[in-house]
């Protein structure tokens, strides 16, 4: 039941995040920018890779837009970590 209600929440938290980004992004096309700081932040929100590629110096800007395959690799990847802090609050309560 544990890792039922910490997967539940881990994806609601990535669900949100990508929606928050969505907005951001669609914010930005309503002002006429289409490439720039609103992809950047959309990005920022939405996946953590663009945050590693701003940290080795690529500098190119990926325009924000939602695929349901990327999306469900991070899903994958948050509920991997949902149910690793499960295991590890079990394994330190013993």
């Amino acid at each position: 039941m544990r890792y039922l209600k910490w997967s539940i929440c881990s994806l609601s938290f990535y669900t949100l995040l990508t929606i928050l980004a969505w907005f951001v992004d669609d914010l930005g096309w309503k002002k006429g920018v289409t490439e720039g700081s609103y992809q950047i932040y959309a990005n920022l929100l939405s996946n953590i890779q663009f945050l590693f590629k701003m940290l080795l110096g690529i500098d190119d800007v990926i325009n924000y837009s939602f695929r349901l395959v990327p999306f469900m690799m991070g899903a994958a990847v948050w509920l991997l970590i949902a149910i690793l802090v499960c295991y590890r609050k079990n394994r330190a309560a013993r």
